[in-house]
């Protein structure tokens, strides 16, 4: 299977980690939901980065690469909360479809060429 497909499945079983994740603090331990979409973002960009690892790019993890990864997911966040920006806030489909397309192409460049790239 093609490492971009495999980085698509554990994208896609990262973020089913963060909607049960949310949906659980939320509605079990507490009804904030900055709270907990922050615990769920942890947990699944733990989980984001094992399979990413292990499985998608076939390496070892290390602290360095966890790193990498958390720099990489940070700035994906901050790109993500800066796009209804400059594509204007009263617009919903253009900066979420900009969003969807354009922060997993740049995290799957990111991640090929700086967090997994071997030294």
């Amino acid at each position: 299977m093609p490492r971009i497909i495999r980085f698509v499945l554990a994208g896609g079983v990262a973020t089913l980690v963060h909607v049960s994740v949310a949906w659980l603090v939320f509605n079990w331990l507490i009804r904030d939901s900055t709270v907990a979409n922050v615990a769920a973002f942890v947990v699944a960009n733990v989980v984001s980065f094992l399979l990413q690892t292990l499985w998608s790019f076939s390496s070892r993890p290390t602290v360095t690469r966890f790193l990498r990864f958390g720099t990489v997911s940070i700035g994906g966040f901050l790109i993500a909360a800066l796009v209804p920006l400059l594509c204007g806030r009263q617009n919903l489909w253009l900066p979420t479809i900009a969003v969807v397309v354009c922060i997993p192409a740049l995290s799957y460049v990111m991640h090929a060429r700086w967090t997994f790239r071997e030294a």
